[in-house]
């Protein structure tokens, strides 16, 4: 304590005895617990049903791609290889130059899968654009514009989408004969808009709605028109949605089977999902050059979204949100 003005002078330095070795020891003994390791149930079953599920959806197109390298011997053999041994290039080259095997077996579906996939491309390729202009007028409409009854339209627009299309497809062969258009690209650019018309149209007001009024307001301070708003100042904020749309529309007339089955005949219109189906016929089954058409089927619309894919995450993102 030492000296103090509040202490008594002779009280002097109080000093504390030591204390012994032992209960020094005692107290500077570190006691060690053991911890609880707790295992994440949880969290291991949730990667465990993650890798399972991507490997549902990545197997089966591995196993195509690889497929579509083997011979016949091969893809057919017991177990089955999931390498290609002896790779080769043969099934891709067939559909340039088919010889006369494939041409039996496949009922000349190699020979029309070339043709198939152009007008696959071209019929996709304008169902997406007229999708476009269509959707963007009228999801305009209903998110710009407060009339009565736009909700109950909406609707309707939903229900038509609900009709099964085998319910439609004889008056709509009917209707295309009447017109001459049998066997053409506009019969299915026709059917294909119909059918992806409606869910475009959602899914763009639903993203319209939120992009600002006030960019709108200040493109008409600037005394621009209509039209030169839409194109330069909303549109381009609008890209992701557009993009999530012309997709939509794309794959929607990418995979049809069923209206281009019953409205096309040559190849002046064959679409792809038509012309594969014609590889299994009743002599035999040439897996080997089925996979290589499925391979080259799925590579457009792969690289579609592949090169769109922010843009289409953030399309479908904000659509599903924005109300």
């Amino acid at each position: 304590m030492g000296h103090h003005r509040h202490h008594p002078p002779h009280l002097g330095r109080l000093h504390r005895p030591p204390l012994p070795e032992g209960k020094f020891r005692s107290m500077t003994t570190v006691v060690q617990v053991p911890l609880r390791y707790r295992v994440p149930f949880k969290k291991i079953a949730l990667y465990v049903l993650a890798v399972a599920f991507g490997l549902y959806l990545v197997l089966p197109f591995y196993w195509i791609v690889a497929m579509s390298f083997m011979h016949e011997a091969d893809a057919i053999a017991v177990p089955p290889s999931w390498v290609p041994v002896h790779p080769t290039l043969e099934n891709y080259l067939g559909f340039v130059n088919p010889d006369a095997a494939q041409e039996l077996v496949g009922g000349r579906a190699v020979s029309e899968t070339p043709y198939s996939l152009r007008n696959s491309l071209v019929v996709a390729t304008a169902t997406a654009l007229l999708n476009l202009v269509l959707a963007t007028f009228a999801a305009y409409s209903f998110s710009r514009l407060k009339f009565r009854g736009s909700q109950v339209l909406l609707l309707l627009y939903l229900l038509t989408r609900m009709v099964p299309g085998i319910a439609i497809i004889i008056p709509f062969y009917l209707l295309m004969r009447s017109f001459g258009l049998l066997d053409t690209y506009l019969a299915l650019i026709l059917s294909y808009t119909t059918f992806a018309l409606p869910i475009t149209i959602w899914i763009l007001k639903d993203f319209f709605r939120s992009v600002p009024r006030e960019l709108e307001e200040a493109a008409r301070v600037d005394r621009c028109g209509w039209f030169r708003t839409m194109w330069s100042v909303f549109l381009p904020v609008a890209a992701p949605g557009l993009v999530a749309a012309a997709v939509f529309a794309f794959m929607t007339a990418w995979n049809e089977f069923m209206f281009a089955l019953f409205l096309t005949s040559t190849t002046a219109a064959k679409t792809i999902p038509v012309v594969a189906a014609n590889f299994a016929t009743d002599f035999n089954t040439q897996f080997t050059v089925m996979a290589a058409a499925g391979v080259l089927a799925v590579v457009p619309p792969l690289v579609l979204a592949l090169l769109f894919q922010r843009k289409l995450v953030q399309g479908m993102a904000a659509g599903s949100v924005k109300g």
